[in-house]
């Protein structure tokens, strides 16, 4: 449903006025959420993200991707087998 609202704004829009009422200062994306738990944030800045091919950092998380919601470590590729 969240991502039926998204579909429907313009999301060079949304950047817009986001620099808009920010001012000089760069906008930041908040919430209470702790890192591995569901959170909106995720789904804005995806879909930001993917509209309009800018890249959103979380602040103080690196090795993370956003997926439907949330943060997922990335999976680093391996030579070997895990069963070996």
């Amino acid at each position: 449903m969240y991502q039926e609202q998204l579909s429907e704004l313009n999301p060079k829009n949304v950047v817009e006025h986001l620099n808009f009422i920010t001012g000089d200062f760069e906008p930041v994306l908040m919430c209470h959420c702790a890192k591995t738990k569901f959170c909106h944030r995720h789904l804005v800045a995806q879909w930001l993200e993917k509209e309009l091919g800018i890249n959103i950092m979380e602040f103080n998380v690196i090795d993370f991707e956003r997926k439907q919601g949330y943060l997922k470590k990335k999976s680093v590729p391996s030579l070997f087998n895990e069963e070996d």
